[in-house]
């Protein structure tokens, strides 16, 4: 279940890192990822907007290409409030521009079948 306005309301002005993090790229060269913190500005009717404090790219995500909110006590020793986003997309960095693409779903591995106890083989 995605998100609801009313849990992301409660984290405006929070510091927000991505997951996945947001991935960069030059030309076509990737280039490694930077874990940035990433500014909740505000919500409304059903997404949020969020800037990149190093880079000020700001994304307009939808509450349902949010899988959840977590906070990030250990970080808040700066009087700041903390968090990860944890996102149902990826956040692509190409020069100036920002993209958002789905992410692939995981496929389900099947469960083994249940198969009855082995039989030893009798040797003769």
């Amino acid at each position: 279940m995605a998100v609801t306005k009313t849990k992301l309301a409660k984290c405006i002005h929070h510091r927000v890192r991505l997951r996945p993090p947001a991935r960069r790229f030059r030309g076509v060269t990737e280039l490694r990822i930077m874990d940035d913190d990433w500014l909740v500005q505000e919500t409304e009717d059903e997404q949020v907007r969020i800037r990149n404090i190093r880079t000020d790219h700001v994304a307009v995500l939808a509450f349902n290409q949010i899988r959840e909110y977590v906070t990030d006590p250990k970080r808040e020793f700066d009087g700041l409030r903390h968090g990860f986003l944890e996102l149902k997309v990826q956040v692509f960095l190409r020069g100036p521009e920002l993209v958002i693409e789905p992410r692939p779903s995981a496929a389900k591995v099947p469960a083994p079948k249940k198969t009855g106890a082995a039989r030893k083989r009798k040797t003769s």
